[in-house]
């Protein structure tokens, strides 16, 4: 339930019955929606209606939701999918969801369709017994008994032409056996399509703390020491709230919002002024943060809400075309996202850009940055007002690259504790094989990373997929736009003014009542 990464560099017949809980040979691009109503609209893509009590009712040609029903030629499946019933309508009432889907025939390619099953997933979901609240895969490691969220996977692609590879690290230690186990979980509203799955080991000094950089690479610095001053562009001495990993999370002043919502700058930014080391050419800026719910929100409203039953087409067509999906990356460029930038003389000099963040988990990364100026290193990090949550800013003042240690799965486990040997060699790498899961599902995997010294290697985790969200039923009823969601027609303004207006009740639900926003 994020936004949306860069296009990558290289943009440039028959479903098959799915049984629950089972594997299969064949590809589909799904998009879901929950119970939709009126005004009446036709899709222009393949349906695919759960219900309630676990039946699946297909509509191949598309569907027309209004009027609390849903009317197409629909073919009806029992929750065995053993059998079939021509159906032309079903009562929104009885829809858990609606998912609509592209499909590609591709003998190699694997789907994991509910592990918990649509009608067990339905009825947790309506009784409250799931942590639903999450945001794209969320990755979890035991610890003393107790789940530890560890990372939340590609969080940016809402799309397979947006899908991209994140590397996030993890504060985990494995086993006696020398066994790192990991939980994948489903806990939002989506379809995750998991293609990769790999664990990253970087061995590094006892005193060196290693991080993922975001223009792609492993890094290990030493010698972390506080910024010597940071400051917002409201003005305010941000330093020692920012200077250590402990809660205290900085957010943009709410004057700040204020003025953009009434027309002003829609930037926020970090002034960070630190020594610059003796004898070093670059330092690394460590920072700690992830992401508000403002692109949720924007995925929610403006994307997917405002726009109703065309939302769908927008989904399962508009973002299959390469054209579409390049003019979204490049708005979602020009607005979202962190830029570093050192003071050089006078000018700013671009340094990276950031963008893998989500909502859920805290990430932490290196930006290392060159060493220019006089006495002092001066750096720049902007953003759109209230776009992150900052919990540390900090200066290593050594670095270096390391070379990193790629571990694929040994095991794979479903949500029963069964192996599943099948699921190892379609995690191992990116291909055209994949991992399907829908809400509440989860599964384990285990990696052999063999015994040493914990304080001499951190993992890191490689992911890489997409995922499609959900459109609620009350988003379908409540639209109020007739066309798709178009950059070109939206102003950040008015999506400051909404996000101002919503942020407080945005983020009671997501984090207080761990659900998703309906």
């Amino acid at each position: 339930m994020k936004a949306f990464a860069y296009v990558r560099t290289a943009l440039i017949g028959a479903s098959g019955l799915v049984a629950v809980a089972c594997f299969i040979s064949t590809t589909t691009r799904p998009v879901a929606v929950q119970k939709g109503g009126p005004p009446a609209r036709l899709t222009r893509v393949p349906v695919k209606a759960h219900l309630m009590n676990g039946d699946v009712v297909m509509f191949r040609a598309g569907v027309t939701v209004g009027n609390g029903i849903a009317t197409g030629m629909g073919e009806r499946f029992t929750l065995t999918r053993a059998t079939a019933q021509a159906v032309s309508s079903v009562a929104l009432d009885s829809v858990l969801g609606f998912e609509v889907y592209e499909r590609q025939v591709n003998p190699a390619r694997t789907l994991l369709y509910g592990v918990m099953g649509t009608a067990a997933t339905g009825a947790a979901i309506v009784g409250g017994s799931i942590a639903i609240f999450g945001s794209c895969p969320t990755i979890y490691a035991d610890s003393a008994g107790i789940p530890m969220l560890q990372a939340e996977s590609f969080s940016q692609s809402i799309a397979p032409l947006l899908a991209v590879r994140d590397v996030d690290r993890m504060s985990l230690t494995p086993d006696g056996r020398g066994v790192v186990r990991l939980s994948v979980q489903n806990e939002a509203l989506e379809t995750h399509h998991l293609d990769q799955l790999q664990l990253i080991e970087v061995r590094h000094d006892a005193n060196e703390v290693a991080l993922p950089s975001p223009i792609g690479g492993l890094m290990a610095v030493g010698s972390i020491v506080s910024a010597g001053s940071i400051r917002d562009a409201a003005g305010r001495d941000v330093s020692i709230p920012l200077a250590r990993t402990d809660g205290v999370v900085f957010s943009s002043d709410g004057a700040l919002l204020e003025r953009a919502v009434a027309g002003g700058p829609t930037r926020d930014h970090l002034l960070i002024t630190t020594a610059k080391p003796a004898g070093q050419d670059s330092v690394a800026l460590v920072l700690r943060a992830r992401s508000s719910l403002l692109s949720t929100a924007i995925l929610y409203d403006y994307m997917l809400g405002r726009p109703g039953a065309s939302a769908l087409d927008w989904l399962g067509r508009d973002l299959s075309q390469i054209a579409n999906v390049v003019q979204l990356a490049t708005w979602h460029a020009e607005h979202f996202g962190m830029r570093v930038e050192v003071l050089d003389g006078e000018r700013w000099l671009p340094v990276a850009r950031v963008i893998a963040f989500g909502p859920v988990a805290w990430s932490d990364i290196g930006v290392v940055v060159p060493a220019v100026g006089g006495d002092s290193v001066r750096m720049r990090v902007s953003f759109t007002v209230d776009e992150f949550r900052i919990d540390r800013v900090a200066i290593a003042q050594r670095v270096r690259r390391v070379e990193p240690r790629n571990i694929t799965a040994a095991r794979a486990f479903d949500n029963h504790g069964v192996p599943r040997d099948d699921m190892v060699p379609m995690l191992a790498r990116a291909d055209d094989r994949d991992v399907e899961t829908h809400p509440g599902d989860h599964f384990s995997i285990e990696f052999d990373v063999g015994v040493a010294p914990s304080d001499t290697r951190t993992f890191m985790l490689a992911s890489q997929g997409y995922y499609t969200e959900w459109v609620r039923g009350k988003w379908m009823k409540t639209a109020t736009d007739s066309l798709p969601f178009s950059p070109a027609r939206t102003s950040m303004h008015d999506v400051l003014r909404t996000w101002q207006a919503s942020k407080d009740t945005l983020e009671q639900h997501f984090f207080q009542r761990r659900v998703p926003i309906s």
